[in-house]
């Protein structure tokens, strides 16, 4: 979940924050769509009758209700139609649950592919770049998801207007962000389809835990321009661990500032920050402070693409899967 938008940059916790490979059902059922006019009606009725059923079915298990992360009791009465995001997380989560014309709002994020991986399963829906509740309430949404974090006098405005808003407040590892799916899920009526996408996650965390298995550890330090590396308690930990490196920086707690002198006792084998860090290589590489540092000696300072391993949605697996490439040049890792 990235800032309010779930998402807070890099330099705070990579936590782009934010819910890749877990594909959604709006690219394939726009290649189904694609037959003849005849197979087309066919198609139409059957997808028709699918819809119904799954409405049904998804129906029965409303009314709905969970306790959020802002420890509020959130009620929805009947399966949501009209949804609004104002996290870049639940962006991203959503579009692996629900049809697109279910989603009346996403983060400005969504629509950036520096932080997105959604940028065209989300086109043409409005976007919000602050929490508002009048931009909220505007689009007539019947559920608002939100984070924990986000103003409360906000929240309330929209929550009195008589709209269930849940706030979500863990999205600190890879764990957290399959919960998170799982409750969103549970939130609009799409629980198999969430329990498939965490299934799918997991999968293709243990295909790059079979691909690095024997490989010896190197160490990793995730630091950014800005001065704040990530310790444990964060998601870029886990896509370090996942890997199949070693967070130099596991001591530290979250994200934390650290000084040159202390990447020097780090010593790590490899240094990473994401690309949106512009001049972020060249910086380290360049540090006279840094150079006996292990990375900075045999020029293993990268940069990885900042919506994947900024992500907290289902997405973080790119991440994952671009870490291990980076630490195992020479490992067939392969991405879905």
């Amino acid at each position: 979940m990235k800032k309010s938008v779930f998402i807070i940059p890099t330099v705070l916790t990579a936590l782009t924050l934010g819910v890749a490979g877990c594909g959604t059902n709006t690219a394939s059922g726009n290649a189904n769509a694609a037959t003849t006019s005849t197979g087309s009606s066919v198609s139409t009725a059957n997808q028709a009758s699918s819809s119904s059923q799954a409405t049904t079915a998804a129906s029965a298990s409303f009314p709905v209700t969970l306790k959020d992360g802002a420890g509020h009791t959130v009620t929805i009465s009947k399966q949501p139609q009209r949804i609004a995001s104002t996290t870049e997380g639940t962006d991203e989560i959503l579009t692996a649950l629900v049809p697109k014309q279910d989603i009346v709002l996403v983060t400005s994020y969504a629509d950036n592919p520096q932080y997105s991986n959604v940028t065209s399963l989300v086109k043409g829906i409005p976007t919000i770049q602050n929490l508002n509740a009048e931009q909220v309430i505007a689009v007539k949404p019947d559920l608002v998801l939100t984070a924990s974090y986000a103003k409360q006098s906000v929240v309330s405005q929209i929550e009195q207007a008589g709209i269930p808003t849940y706030e979500f407040n863990n999205f600190n590892s890879i764990e957290d962000i399959e919960r998170n799916i799982e409750i969103v899920g549970k939130l609009v009526g799409q629980e198999a389809k969430a329990v498939k996408v965490v299934t799918t996650m997991q999968s293709q965390l243990h295909r790059v835990e079979n691909a690095v298995k024997g490989q010896k550890k190197v160490k990793v330090l995730d630091y950014s321009s800005y001065g704040y590396a990530a310790g444990s308690s964060t998601t870029v930990n886990d896509v370090i661990v996942d890997a199949g490196g070693i967070n130099a920086a596991a001591k530290l707690n979250g994200w934390q500032q650290i000084t040159d002198e202390e990447i020097v006792k780090l010593n790590p084998n490899v240094i990473i920050d994401a690309n949106n860090d512009k001049g972020f290589v060249h910086k380290i590489l360049s540090d006279p402070a840094l150079k006996d540092v292990s990375a900075v000696k045999n020029h293993r300072v990268y940069s990885v693409n900042s919506a994947d391993l900024t992500s907290v949605s289902q997405y973080v697996i790119r991440g994952v899967q671009d870490v291990a490439k980076l630490l195992y040049p020479n490992v067939q890792i392969g991405n879905e």
